[in-house]
C-alpha cells in the first residue's frame, strides 16, 4: 500500500509469483488507472474485512489516517489472519511540520508489523532504539528507468569535464521538511566563493507569485535577495517525470535543503543521473551515500561546510560519475524483490522473517545502502 507507487510497483517480487491490488479510488469502490490513492482506503478495517488479499504491506499515506482508524484495521488484520509488513521510509515526515501524530501512527504500526523494514543501518538502529524492533534494511532501488538512467550517464561520460559546474538546490512547492531561508546564506556565501560555478534555486511559479503563507513570503523575499547576490532563480511550473529527469541531469551538483527528515529518493534519483549529491547531516541521509555532508544548525545550514562539501563533490567527479550503472542497479532491484519475497513467504508460512538459516540477512546486505554514492567524511567538519 499504495500499489501504483513507483516505489513498492519496483520492489515487488513478481518473479515469485506476488502482486500488489490495485488502489481503491478514495470515494468509490473501484479503481481507474492514473487516478490517486490517498488519503488510502486500504488502511481502513472495512477494506481489510471485504477484500480477498494475503498480505498487506504498508509504505506510504499513513499521515492521512487517524490512529484510531489505524488501530482498527490493525485488529481487522488479526481477526482475518493477514501478515503485515510495514517499511519505514520516514521516520520524520518531510511534509509535517509537526511530528507528533507521525510518531503515534508509526507506533501502532510498528508494534503491530509482523516484519519491518527500511532502508539505512542507521534507520534500522533508531527503529531498534525506540520501539525495540529488529529491522531488514533493504536499500532504496533506482527511481529513474534503467534506459534513461544509462542514456544520461553515458552523456555525461561523452562530454567530458565541465567548465562551468552547476550546482543546483530545487524548492518545489516549499515542502515542510525543507528551510529554503535556513539555506539561502549558505548559498550566497558559495556564489561568493565560487565565481566560476553557476549557483541556482529552482522554484514553482504559483509558490513564487502567489506565497501560500508567511513561511513562504519570508522565503520568496529571501530568493529575491539571494538572486541579486549571485543565486541564479528559476521559476518555473511542476516539472513530470520527463522533465524531472532532464532538470537533475542537468545539474553537476544537487545541494539538499532538508532541515528534517530521513531518506531521500531525490538523492538516489541524482546518483541515476549522474549528479553528485551534497545533503544535510539530518535523518541517516548520510547512510545513502552522498558525495558531501554539512551541518545544519538550529539557524540553518552552515557556511563553511556547505562550501567544503561542494568543493568536495565536485573534486570527486574528476574519480568518475557518482552513482551505479544502469546493469548494477538492475541487479539491485532484483536483490532488493528477493528480500522482499523471502519476508512474504515466511510470514505467510507462519514464520518470522530472518530468524531461519539467515539468508535474509545475507540478501539484504549484498547492496548495502549507501554503497551508490561516494561521500567525503571531511566535508561534515
Amino acid at each position: 500500500m499504495p500499489g501504483g507507487h513507483a516505489y513498492t510497483r519496483t520492489v515487488m517480487p513478481v518473479e515469485a509469483g506476488f502482486a500488489a491490488l490495485p488502489d481503491p479510488h478514495p470515494d468509490r469502490d473501484d479503481c481507474l488507472a492514473g487516478e490517486r490513492w490517498w488519503p488510502p482506503r486500504m488502511l481502513t478495517p472495512g477494506w481489510v474485512t471485504r477484500s480477498a488479499f494475503d498480505l498487506m504491506h504498508v509504505h506510504f499515506g499513513v499521515e492521512q489516517v487517524p490512529v484510531s482508524t489505524l488501530e482498527e484495521t490493525v485488529r481487522a488484520l488479526r481477526e482475518t489472519g493477514r501478515p503485515l509488513v510495514q517499511t519505514i521510509h520516514d521516520l520524520e515526515n518531510p511534509h509535517l511540520h509537526d511530528q507528533a501524530g507521525h510518531e503515534g501512527r508509526l507506533a501502532v504500526l510498528v508494534a503491530a508489523a509482523d516484519a519491518v523494514l527500511t532502508l539505512t543501518p542507521g534507520a534500522a538502529a533508531e527503529i531498534e532504539r525506540r520501539w525495540h524492533r529488529p529491522a531488514v534494511v533493504v536499500p532504496h532501488p533506482h527511481l529513474v528507468p534503467l534506459p534513461r538512467m544509462q542514456a544520461a550517464r553515458d552523456a555525461r561520460t561523452a562530454a567530458g569535464p565541465v567548465g562551468r559546474p552547476v550546482i543546483g538546490t530545487t524548492l518545489k512547492d516549499l515542502r515542510a521538511g525543507t528551510d529554503a531561508a535556513g539555506l539561502l546564506p549558505a548559498l550566497r556565501h558559495l556564489a561568493r566563493a565560487m565565481p566560476d560555478a553557476d549557483v541556482c534555486v529552482w522554484l514553482h511559479e504559483r509558490t513564487w507569485r502567489e506565497p501560500a503563507d508567511d513561511r513562504a513570503r519570508r522565503t520568496c523575499r529571501a530568493l529575491a535577495e539571494a538572486a541579486a547576490d549571485g543565486v541564479r532563480l528559476v521559476v518555473h511550473p511542476p516539472m513530470d517525470d520527463d522533465a524531472l529527469w532532464s532538470h537533475l541531469a542537468s545539474l553537476d551538483v544537487a545541494v539538499l535543503p532538508y532541515r528534517h527528515g530521513t531518506h531521500s529518493g531525490w538523492l538516489e534519483a541524482c546518483h541515476d543521473l549522474g549528479t553528485s549529491v551534497v545533503a544535510p547531516d539530518v535523518g541517516h541521509l548520510v547512510d545513502q551515500g552522498p558525495e558531501g555532508v554539512y551541518r545544519w544548525r538550529p539557524d540553518g545550514a552552515d557556511e563553511s561546510s556547505v562550501l567544503a562539501a561542494v568543493e568536495g563533490a565536485l573534486g570527486l567527479r574528476d574519480e568518475g560519475l557518482p552513482g551505479a550503472d544502469a546493469d548494477a542497479r538492475a541487479r539491485q532491484v532484483t536483490e532488493v524483490r528477493a528480500v522482499h519475497a523471502q519476508v512474504y513467504t515466511e510470514l505467510l508460512a507462519g514464520g518470522r522473517p530472518g530468524q531461519g538459516d539467515g539468508d535474509l540477512g545475507r540478501v539484504a546486505a549484498a547492496h548495502p545502502a549507501g554503497s551508490t554514492g561516494r561521500r567525503r567524511e571531511e566535508a561534515a567538519g
